[in-house]
């Protein structure tokens, strides 16, 4: 494990182990939920949405429906009734929502989210963006802590994966020291994995649950890396798009 005077990376296997962490005081947070939050959010900016209100409860996300919000939710995996949007990266593909704030509330990366924005910035990454987020966590005097929101507080296959592309971005540059055993063993996942990421992701339990439930993951777009510079941030209770030209 490396030691040095570099900012710490941390790699947190499920949104359970977040409060034992060893970083402490502010530090910027990467929540991943490749299947599928974090993958769609990237999504909705890339078709043109203003903004996103993460919502962690089903009733908060009902009022800001009523308050007249576009609202994006699902729970087990299922849009809900009365949700204009799923959270599939498919159901932001439409001019709909150019300019708009949508409401979004799910299982796991949502939850995710709002549990770290109370230390620091919080932003989404997917292996769709990853490389913009890598660059942009660069240009930040501050400590990392990957967070992979898994599946209702397990770890998940995909986002480990992701968790530990991410690692290795940003340890080729030298700025980032590896604290953790996790990160470690996310790396070494990821690096015996890439090779065929595809077979492995497709057969992961959240992925077999999706399909299951009729629900397409979408493994050519989701497992696209660096398709989109979309930076989602999650600051003073909204997630805006902080990539160049926004």
């Amino acid at each position: 494990m490396e030691t040095s005077q570099n900012h710490s990376l941390e790699v947190i296997l499920s949104p359970a182990l977040y409060p034992y962490r060893t970083t402490v005081g502010r530090h910027i947070t990467v929540v991943i939920d490749v299947l599928r939050f974090t993958t769609s959010l990237i999504s909705a900016f890339d078709n043109g949405v203003k903004s996103v209100i993460p919502v962690a409860s089903l009733e908060e996300a009902e009022h800001l429906k009523q308050q007249g919000f576009l609202v994006a939710a699902e729970r087990e995996g299922l849009k809900l009734p009365f949700a204009d949007f799923g959270n599939s990266a498919t159901d932001f593909n439409t001019s709909e929502i150019a300019g708009k704030t949508i409401a979004y509330s799910t299982t796991n990366g949502t939850v995710a989210m709002k549990l770290a924005a109370e230390n620091g910035p919080v932003v989404a990454a997917a292996f769709t963006n990853l490389p913009a987020v890598a660059a942009w966590l660069e240009t930040f005097d501050e400590n990392v802590v990957i967070l992979c929101s898994g599946w209702k507080n397990l770890p998940g296959t995909e986002d480990t994966l992701c968790a530990g592309a991410l690692v290795e971005l940003l340890a080729q540059n030298g700025d980032f020291s590896i604290v953790c055993d996790s990160a470690l063993m996310a790396l070494a996942f990821w690096e015996k994995s890439k090779p065929d990421l595809r077979n492995i992701v497709t057969n992961a339990s959240h992925y077999l649950r999706l399909i299951g439930l009729g629900v397409d993951p979408l493994p050519d777009y989701t497992l696209s890396t660096g398709i989109s510079e979309a930076l989602p941030v999650f600051e003073n209770g909204r997630i805006t798009n902080k990539s160049h030209g926004n």
